[in-house]
């Protein structure tokens, strides 16, 4: 009888590539680590890991943006003030969890540093980060028709200045080596509330 494949295999096989990768750039930062390493570390092929990501840029990249992808795409579901600024503090919560603690703290700051050398990984942020931004300001131009909010910038730019928010205060926290979450949200949507201008 003829074997079926697995169509949960290519995520799980991406996932695993991922975590080994971010095991190995917590241990011995980005520059440092060779595509070997995470092979060694995910068990499987340079061929293997080719399938799923282009280069060690390309790795990174996803690691980055997944942390926020889930949270992102919950803005395009909301719908008035108290949905969007729910969506924002859950957004800030992953995203700030996502590098809590020591290695972590330190991934997020090769990362950043590593865009700023490399115009292939700056372009793969830049891109993640116009699709964030066009659901951010899709989601407050939908609030401010329903009249719930009133914003002190238009909607691309209180958009920006959120994103800019969220993760100037995630490079803070991971300089600072911040853990725990709770404080960081609550700041964040108090920001939030500031551009925003909900309806009372």
């Amino acid at each position: 009888m003829p074997r079926h494949a697995d169509p949960a295999l290519p995520e799980r096989r991406r996932g695993q590539i991922l975590d080994a990768a971010r095991e190995c750039f917590r241990e011995r930062g980005f520059r440092l680590t060779t595509i070997e390493e995470i092979c060694a570390e995910a068990r499987i092929s340079p061929g293997a890991l080719y399938r799923y990501f282009d280069s060690k840029a390309d790795i990174i990249a996803a690691i980055a943006l997944d942390a926020r992808a889930e949270a992102e795409a919950m803005l395009d579901r909301v719908n008035g003030s108290e949905g969007l600024i729910a969506g924002l503090a859950e957004l800030a919560r992953v995203f700030f969890e996502t590098f809590d603690g020591d290695g972590d703290a330190a991934l997020l700051a090769d990362i950043w540093a590593e865009a700023a050398r490399d115009p292939l990984l700056a372009k793969a942020l830049q891109q993640r980060d116009q699709i964030a931004a066009g659901r951010l300001a899709a989601a407050i131009e939908r609030a401010q028709r329903d009249g719930s909010i009133y914003p002190a910038l238009p909607a691309s730019e209180s958009a920006e200045a959120l994103l800019a928010c969220l993760e100037g205060m995630a490079m803070r926290r991971a300089l600072r080596r911040e853990s725990g979450a709770t404080e960081a949200v609550r700041r964040f949507r108090t920001f939030a509330l500031h551009i925003l201008k909900p309806k009372r």
